[in-house]
């Protein structure tokens, strides 16, 4: 092919594609709408379970060899300490249920996607206008006013994907889950954290059974973690950590008449997590309460969207959609990343034969090939990811609503690939 494939979005997903196309010596171009890689905050961080063998089987020899730079916690991972998940009973400590442990890592998101970047060749600032189908390709319309054609396109533009909006014209709003969350990240001292430390190195989660707010605790970076400091004015070790609180969004919540919404200002959403967090016993109670008044607070909004075949296909089979673009779907499974790299996989799977020099095809059969590819690849992708979506919604549901939470929940089920085909969203 003498056009590069085209790859919208420099995240995760965008930058894995764009390694393992690297890797098979295929030409791309990455497009990313920030201005530089520091335009954006760091982010939370990733676990990668069952995805784990498959992402380091897309990535070059040179980045591979550097996966490690991105763990959380090296210190417990050279000690082999793997981390249970548990959940737990805010109201009284109890430990209810744990994910049994796998092959998985957690990884610093913003580490990560510095290691990504690594001999790519980013085009920052350039946010996409429009899509279009050419004879040879597809052509990317920026608002700067430049253009860039190729002979196929990846949408990895994220869960508000402009792609997503062209090719599903008509559904491809997100739908908003009745959960609201606030949350931050926050560095306290070894002595902060020894308790939440004691239970779990990496992460762990729980609800409150009285009210069915939910908490969401990671460590981000710890001592010796790349990006961590150190230690302290006052030579203690310090933990980077992510704090979720979230709650359910409905009547009734704690004896409000009407749903409450995320506080407007970010002093009233430090304050709200605190009130959610007040009668909560230790070390949950304090790892919230001890949040420092001037902490950067963050709000998410719970949306998903269900994959969709491209049945109009209106770019006769060189546009595709990839990772949150292709099926967005809630944080409270962990999944998301997960399925993005499969993606990756089984995108390239089926578009290398087209780009060997093996190949010899009139116009009108490579037309029908990069057809056939997106087929095989939609095909794969929706059964695979729909399930994935409606188990992560259920999740979260459940996880405001603990009289629902059992053995079976899919909060608390194991992670594998299709491990929840057996689930209705009925």
């Amino acid at each position: 092919m003498a056009q590069p494939i085209l790859i919208i979005g420099a995240g995760i997903s965008g930058l894995t594609t764009a390694q393992a196309l690297r890797k098979e010596g295929i030409p791309f171009r990455i497009f990313e709408r920030d201005e530089r890689p520091a335009s954006r905050d760091a982010g939370w961080g990733l676990t990668l379970n069952w995805s784990l063998p498959i992402f380091k089987s897309l990535l070059p020899a040179d980045i591979l060899s550097r996966l490690p730079e991105t763990y959380v916690n090296r210190e417990a991972v050279d000690a082999g300490e793997q981390g249970s998940f548990t959940f737990y009973d805010l109201s009284t400590g109890e430990a209810k249920w744990n994910v049994p442990a796998s092959e998985r890592i957690r990884v610093s998101r913003h580490r990560l996607k510095r290691l990504l970047l690594s001999g790519l060749k980013v085009e920052w600032n350039k946010t996409v206008g429009n899509i279009v189908k050419n004879d040879s390709g597809a052509t990317a319309f920026f608002y700067d006013g430049t253009s860039a054609t190729g002979s196929f396109l990846v949408a990895c533009d994220g869960a508000h994907s402009i792609a997503r909006r062209i090719i599903h014209s008509t559904t491809y709003q997100n739908y908003q889950l009745p959960v609201r969350i606030v949350g931050t990240g926050v560095y306290y001292t070894e002595s902060q954290v020894a308790g939440i430390r004691s239970l779990d190195p990496y992460f762990l989660h729980g609800s409150d059974p009285r009210t069915d707010a939910y908490l969401w605790f990671s460590f981000l970076e710890t001592p010796g973690d790349p990006d961590c400091p150190a230690l302290n004015e006052h030579g203690e070790r310090m933990y980077h950590c992510q704090i979720m609180t979230s709650w359910p969004y409905r009547e009734g919540f704690c004896g409000r008449a009407n749903p409450i919404e995320v506080p407007n200002t970010k002093e009233a959403q430090l304050n709200w997590m605190k009130a959610l967090s007040v009668d909560w016993v230790e070390p949950f109670n304090s790892i919230v309460q001890n949040i420092p008044v001037n902490s950067e607070i963050k709000t998410v909004s719970l949306t998903d969207w269900i994959p969709q075949r491209n049945m109009d296909d209106i770019f006769d089979g060189r546009v595709v959609l990839l990772g949150d673009a292709m099926h967005n779907m809630v944080m409270y499974r962990g999944e998301g990343a997960n399925h993005a790299i499969v993606d990756v996989s089984v995108l390239l799977d089926a578009l290398k034969p087209l780009y060997s020099n093996k190949l010899d095809l009139t116009v009108g059969k490579v037309n029908k090939a990069f057809r056939d590819a997106v087929d095989r690849y939609e095909d794969e992708v929706v059964a695979r990811t729909e399930i994935a979506v409606l188990a992560s919604r259920q999740a979260c549901l459940d996880a405001h609503d603990y009289q629902r939470l059992n053995d079976e929940s899919l909060l608390v089920r194991r992670r594998l690939m299709r491990s929840d085909l057996d689930f209705s969203a009925g």
